[in-house]
């Protein structure tokens, strides 16, 4: 059997699931140490991995009670769903896919998810702003920049994409006062810090982080002006 026929089955579960219960998204992870400040629940499929659904920000007070027990119908239906995949194509793992709700496809809403993450990011101890770049040019950030702090980030960013972290294929820059680590193609996350901060702790976040960014910068790329040509193969004379 092949990789893209399980990545079919569990991506229309995670679709479903999304639908049913009016999430923002739904996903495959090997860990369930995800802290991003984003409301999400995780959930264990056994061998190791879990379902992680984030969760809408806004939610109306009315009737949510009542809704409650579908909801958690829902996860059980889902993780159970998910564990027969895994056992009827006999893999040890599922492929980590990741579903949006069409809602939360349009670039505005992908931008506020975004700005959501760096926000999460921006309120962990002695963090004073967020930024991701594509390049140098500025994607989103925490909070609007103050003149000081507008200054600093292009030359963080820059330093990050020059740079190469030890055994990485990535750049980091460790200031006494930031944090900046590239990821995806030319991106870059940097966090504006007062000192000291716990940098092993800044960087396990920043990784968090970075890791759904990445999900979620691809959705902010303008549509191909035409479809790829698909070659055709030859004919027999």
């Amino acid at each position: 059997m092949s990789e893209i026929g399980i990545e079919e089955e569990v991506r229309d579960a995670l679709r479903s699931l999304v639908e049913e219960i009016g999430a923002v998204s739904a996903r495959i992870l090997e860990h369930d140490d995800i802290r991003t400040g984003v409301p999400a629940r995780t959930l264990a499929l056994g061998g190791g991995e879990y379902l992680r659904v984030e969760l809408p920000t806004r939610t109306h007070r009315e009737g949510r009670e009542g809704r409650e027990h579908d909801v958690e119908a829902a996860f059980e239906r889902a993780t159970r769903q998910l564990r027969a995949i895994r056992r009827r194509w006999e893999a040890a793992r599922l492929p980590e896919v990741m579903v949006l709700s069409g809602a939360a496809v349009t670039q505005d809403r992908v931008s506020e998810r975004i700005a959501g993450f760096l926000r999460g990011l921006a309120s962990i101890d002695r963090a004073a702003n967020v930024f991701v770049t594509r390049g140098t040019q500025l994607v989103a950030s925490a909070r609007p920049p103050d003149e000081l702090e507008g200054s600093r980030w292009p030359f963080l960013a820059r330093r990050a994409l020059s740079t190469h972290a030890p055994h990485s294929s990535h750049g980091e820059v460790v200031d006494p006062d930031a944090f900046a680590m590239s990821f995806w193609y030319d991106a870059t996350l940097v966090v504006l810090l007062a000192e000291p901060y716990a940098l092993d702790f800044v960087r396990h976040r920043c990784r968090q982080v970075a890791r759904e960014l990445a999900n979620l910068l691809p959705l902010l790329e303008p549509d191909p002006d035409a479809p790829a040509a698909v070659r055709r193969p030859p004919t027999a004379p």
